[in-house]
C-alpha cells in the first residue's frame, strides 16, 4: 500500500515538472518574439556586416562550419543571443549544472516537451533571418534543404547546450525519452546527434558562450 506522504510527493513532483515545462514554454515564446523584434530593428546593420564579411563555407556544410559562419558575424550572434539568452536564464533558474545526472531520460523528456511547440518557429525564424540578411547568399548556401539544415544546426546546438549544461551528455537519453514524451513528433535525433558531435568543438563552445548557454 502506497503511503499518503509518498503519493502526495509524487503529485507535487508532477506539478513541479509541469511548471518547469510551462515556464520554459513561455520563455521559448518570448525568445522568438525578441528575436523577431531585434531583427526588425537591426536588419540594415546586419546586412551591412554580412556584405563586408568574407564568408567561407565548408562544402560538407557540417555543424562546425555553420557555427563558424555565424561567429564571423557578431551582430547575427548578438541578435540570436538577445532571444536565446532569456531562454537560457530561465532554464538555469530551474536547473542546476549537472542536475540531470542519474535522471537523464526525465530531463531529456522535459527538453523535448517544452521545445515542441516552438520547434518549427525557431528553425524557420533562424532560417528566415539568415536568408533575409544575405548570409546564405554570401556563404553560397543556395539550396532550400541546405538552408533548412543550417538553421537546424543552430537550433539543435542550443538544445544540446541546454542538455549538456543540465548533465545530459548522451543522445541515448533522448532516444529513450522519445518513446514516452507525448509531443516527440518533430524532434530530430539526427539533428541532435550532429549538434552533440560538434558540442566540444571550439566553434560550438564559443557560440554557446556568446549566446549565454554554457556547454559544460
Amino acid at each position: 500500500m502506497v503511503k499518503l506522504s509518498v503519493l502526495t510527493q509524487q503529485i507535487l513532483n508532477e506539478q513541479q515538472s509541469d511548471k518547469e515545462i510551462a515556464a520554459m514554454d513561455a520563455a521559448m515564446g518570448n525568445a522568438i518574439k525578441t528575436l523577431a523584434a531585434g531583427f526588425d530593428a537591426n536588419k540594415d546593420a546586419i546586412e551591412q556586416e554580412v556584405e563586408k564579411t568574407d564568408l567561407k563555407v565548408n562544402e560538407a556544410l557540417g555543424a562546425v562550419a555553420i557555427l563558424g559562419i555565424l561567429l564571423a558575424l557578431p551582430k547575427v550572434v548578438q541578435l540570436i543571443a538577445s532571444g536565446v539568452g532569456k531562454l537560457a536564464s530561465v532554464w538555469k533558474k530551474l536547473v542546476k549544472p549537472g542536475e540531470a545526472k542519474g535522471n537523464e531520460e526525465e530531463f531529456a523528456k522535459k527538453i523535448i516537451e517544452f521545445s515542441h511547440k516552438w520547434h518549427k518557429a525557431y528553425i524557420n525564424g533562424i532560417k528566415g533571418l539568415l536568408k533575409l540578411v544575405g548570409v546564405f547568399k554570401k556563404a553560397g548556401i543556395q539550396d532550400d534543404a541546405a538552408q533548412t539544415k543550417a538553421a537546424e544546426v543552430v537550433y539543435y546546438t542550443i538544445i544540446a547546450g541546454l542538455a549538456v549544461y543540465s548533465g545530459v551528455g548522451a543522445v541515448s537519453a533522448f532516444k529513450s525519452a522519445l518513446t514516452t514524451a507525448p509531443n516527440a513528433g518533430n524532434f530530430s535525433i539526427a539533428g541532435l546527434e550532429s549538434a552533440m558531435a560538434a558540442i566540444k568543438s571550439s566553434e560550438a563552445v564559443e557560440f554557446l558562450r556568446k549566446i549565454g548557454v554554457a556547454a559544460s
